[in-house]
C-alpha cells in the first residue's frame, strides 16, 4: 500500500476525532498535522526542512494528505510538541489494532539508548556496553517484536520503575524482562495483569522467591525486544532524534515512528504475514 493511503487509513477521523469548527483561519488542524508527521517517518525524512522540501516536490502527496498548501518548516516544527498527546493516543490505538490481529502471548520489556551528545536535556546513563549521554526509549513489545507501549526519558532514568506503567492495561500470558527489572513491585505489577513474570535474577537479590534462573530467562525468550531495538533505531527512526532539541520534540518524532511501524504491521498482518521482518517495509 502506498504511504499516503496507509497514513489516511490509520490516521483517520476514527482515531483522531475532528476538532469543532472555529472562526477565523481554519489552519491545518490536528488530523492533517498528524498525517504529515506520520508520513514523514514512513518516508524517512529526518528533519522538518526535508519534510517541507519533499512535500513541495510531491504536491500530489500533499494533496492526498489533505493539505491545501505545504506548511512552513517552523509550522511543522511546532506540531511535534503541540500534538504530542495526540501522537501518543494514536500510537495506543494503533497498538490496540495490532493486539486484535495478533493476540499477545508474551510481553518483553527493554530499553535502548538514544545517544545525543549535544542536547541540553541529555543526561549520562549506563548500559551493558558502558556509559552514554542522551535519552532512552523504554518499550514493551509482543512476541512478534511489535511495540505496544513506549516511553522516552532522559538517559539517567532507571528501567525498573517504568515497567508497571508500560504493562498497565495490557494482557499477556508472560512478561519477560532482564535483571534490571527485578523488584517486588514489578513482580506484583505483572501478576496484577494476570501474567506470569519471567524476570532474570538480579545477583543482589538472589535467593528471593518467584524468580527464574538466568538460563531459563535467556533461552530464546528475549530476542524480539533486541530485534525491535535495532530495527526501530536503524531502519525506522534513522537517527531522527539527534537534530531536534528537547525531550518533547524527540518524543513526538519517536511516537510518529512507532505509529508508522505498527501501521505497516497492521497491513502485513491483514495479509497474513507473521514476523517482524515480513511485517515491515523498513527492513533491509
Amino acid at each position: 500500500m502506498e504511504a499516503c493511503e496507509l497514513v489516511r487509513l490509520v490516521v483517520n477521523k476514527a482515531l483522531v476525532p475532528a476538532q469543532p469548527r472555529r472562526r477565523g483561519n481554519p489552519g491545518y488542524g490536528r488530523l492533517k498535522a498528524l498525517r504529515v508527521l506520520v508520513y514523514s517517518r514512513l518516508k524517512g525524512l529526518t528533519n522538518d526542512t526535508r519534510v517541507v522540501a519533499y512535500l513541495k516536490r510531491h504536491l500530489e502527496d500533499a494533496w492526498r494528505l489533505g493539505l491545501h498548501s505545504v506548511p512552513d518548516r517552523t509550522t511543522v516544527g511546532r506540531w511535534w510538541r503541540r500534538y504530542l498527546n495526540v501522537l501518543e493516543e494514536t500510537f495506543r490505538k494503533v497498538a490496540d489494532i495490532v493486539q486484535v490481529l495478533a493476540p499477545t502471548k508474551t510481553l518483553i520489556a527493554d530499553s535502548t539508548p538514544l545517544v545525543d551528545l549535544y542536547d541540553m536535556e541529555a543526561r549520562w546513563g549506563i548500559t551493558c556496553r558502558g556509559p552514554f549521554k542522551g535519552f532512552k526509549l523504554h518499550a514493551v513489545v509482543n512476541q512478534l517484536g511489535l511495540p505496544l507501549k513506549a516511553v522516552v526519558t532522559s538517559g539517567n532514568r532507571f528501567d525498573s520503575p517504568l515497567l508497571p506503567r508500560l504493562i498497565q492495561d495490557l494482557e499477556a500470558e508472560y512478561v519477560v524482562a532482564d535483571a534490571g527489572y527485578d523488584s517486588k513491585q514489578n513482580l506484583k505489577a505483572v501478576r496484577d495483569i494476570g501474567a506470569i513474570p519471567v524476570i532474570a535474577v538480579n545477583p543482589r537479590r538472589r535467593g528471593k522467591e518467584g524468580k527464574v534462573t538466568n538460563a531459563e530467562f535467556f533461552k530464546g525468550k528475549r530476542y524480539p525486544a533486541e530485534q525491535f531495538n535495532s530495527h526501530s533505531k536503524h531502519n525506522v527512526l534513522k537517527g531522527c532524534w539527534v537534530r531536534p532539541k528537547g525531550l518533547l520534540k524527540k518524543t513526538g518524532m519517536i511516537m510518529a515512528g512507532l505509529i508508522s511501524m505498527d501501521a505497516c504491521a497492521v497491513e502485513a498482518l491483514i495479509n497474513g504475514e507473521s514476523s517482524l521482518k515480513k511485517a515491515s517495509k523498513y527492513w533491509d
